[in-house]
């Protein structure tokens, strides 16, 4: 059943004569004929009755005459709907991972305020849980640090954030500008959990140190270890990020003396998916915003930290 034949037949139930029908269509009269034949034949029973000049709806052409409006008029407030979506940009649907979000989705909701952009809706997640919500198409892309093992996902670097050393500043290596990755090896350690991507990039940078480890405390939560830093119980490796919306009197954070420690933050989105006007200005904003903030305020912050 097609919605043209449906047309084709309201348009002669309408008129009672197959002439006007296909006039009022624009179509000619035998490629009307035909197509309602092939309904009919579909249905296994005629719609008309068809005496002379005379034409009827037969019981099953009165039964299906409400339900053929209905489902055109369906279609025509779908597309309809749709268009005003497309038109207005529609509703953007996105995710960040938890060492991302808190320092990016805040921003997000304030600058989307002050451009008037669409409405939009966001959750932070695990990794995997917003892989499997872009497989389900419950999220147009997701932001995420690498590595993204799967390769049927759209995988784009949009930004790329160093890992710092972070300790109390009465510590030894405090007085340095740089740290040497050996050096932490020799320190009480306190890494992010693997559970996190970044825990497992900072888990493969910290094994690389070659003097003996002493990781002697490990948590989910970035918040819990700074906390324990602030006390001397260690030092620890973050997402630079992290380290500058949480800095105080105590705390200071190194860079890694001859070391790129850094992360890729991307922007995942399944390939199939369409991303709307809204959508499309939501990722410039947080391409922007990741910039701006790693290569600026990142740098004003170090500059202080000295």
């Amino acid at each position: 059943m097609e919605l043209q034949q449906l047309r084709y037949f309201i348009a002669i139930s309408k008129h009672r004569n197959f002439s006007r029908a296909a006039e009022e269509c624009r179509v000619s009269q035998p490629g009307l004929s035909i197509q309602v034949q092939k309904l009919e034949k579909e249905l296994g029973a005629p719609l008309f009755h068809r005496q002379g000049r005379t034409i009827t709806l037969t019981s099953v052409g009165q039964r299906l005459l409400p339900k053929a409006e209905s489902l055109l008029r369906l279609h025509s407030n779908t597309l309809d709907e749709i268009k005003d979506v497309v038109q207005s940009g529609g509703e953007a649907l996105f995710g960040a991972t938890l060492t991302i979000a808190p320092y990016l989705i805040p921003y997000v909701v304030s600058q989307a305020r002050k451009a008037d952009m669409p409405p939009f809706r966001m959750e932070e997640n695990f990794t995997e849980n917003l892989i499997t919500k872009l497989f389900e198409g419950r999220l147009d892309f997701a932001i995420m640090s690498t590595p993204i093992e799967d390769p049927k996902l759209l995988v784009k670097v949009i930004a790329r954030e160093p890992f710092v050393l972070v300790l109390p500043k009465s510590h030894a290596l405090a007085k340095q500008q740089t740290v040497k990755l050996d050096d932490i090896g020799q320190e009480p350690f306190l890494p992010l959990s693997r559970i996190h991507c970044a825990g497992r990039q900072i888990s493969e940078i910290y094994q690389a140190c070659s003097s003996p480890q002493n990781a002697v405390f490990e948590s989910v939560q970035i918040e819990t270890i700074l906390k324990l830093v602030e006390q001397g119980q260690g030092i620890t490796l973050l997402p630079k990020m992290a380290v500058v919306h949480s800095l105080n009197d105590s705390l200071c954070f190194r860079s890694i003396e001859g070391e790129k420690v850094e992360r890729k933050i991307t922007l995942v989105q399944h390939p199939d998916r369409y991303l709307s006007e809204s959508v499309r200005k939501m990722t410039e904003l947080i391409q922007h915003y990741l910039n701006n903030f790693i290569n600026e305020r990142v740098q004003s912050v170090s500059r202080q930290n000295l």
